[in-house]
């Protein structure tokens, strides 16, 4: 037992104001970080980080996305109409509302899937399982995989679909 006498010595502090810096929490949030780093995979990482770009560009994605798509909508009224560009400017304010709000509901949503990003993670754990992907409310960011296989065919010109056999 002479092995094991340290153990029973108090452990001096190692700044006497402060105290140790290894505590309960710090443990706690040291065994959580590793076990989060462990279960994320590729998937729930990508997701995570598009859902934390999308919340964070929030703001300018809501004006943004409002407007652009609000003029092209405007822009679809006035040739609906066979009309001119009064009828454009008249709609404008109505699909630009819309629009932003249809914005904000999307970023919206990927606030709030940011909190089950750990459950997306656990799922991807057994090893048949499905890869989890990003939203697709708005695609082309960097956190996307391009299509697979996707391209044109030769022979015909065509956009041809990821995984198109001929």
């Amino acid at each position: 037992m002479r092995g094991l006498a340290f153990l029973s010595k108090p452990l001096k502090p190692s700044d006497p104001i402060r105290g140790t810096p290894l505590n309960a929490r710090n443990a706690l949030l040291a065994v959580t970080l590793t076990l989060s780093a462990t279960l994320v995979s590729c998937g729930s990482a990508r997701r995570a980080g598009k859902d934390i770009f999308i919340t964070a560009a929030s703001p300018v994605l809501v004006v943004y996305g409002g407007a652009t798509d609000g003029f092209d909508s405007a822009r679809s009224v006035r040739t609906g109409l066979d009309s001119g560009s009064a009828v454009e400017v008249l709609a404008f304010p109505f699909t630009f509302l819309y629009h932003a709000v249809e914005h904000t509901i999307y970023c919206g949503i990927h606030l709030l899937d940011l909190p089950l990003t750990p459950l997306y993670a656990m799922t991807e754990l057994p090893p048949a399982s499905t890869p989890v992907e990003p939203l697709d409310f708005y695609q082309g960011t960097w956190f996307d995989e391009a299509p697979k296989g996707s391209g044109t065919d030769a022979t015909s010109g065509e956009s041809v679909p990821p995984g198109y056999q001929r």
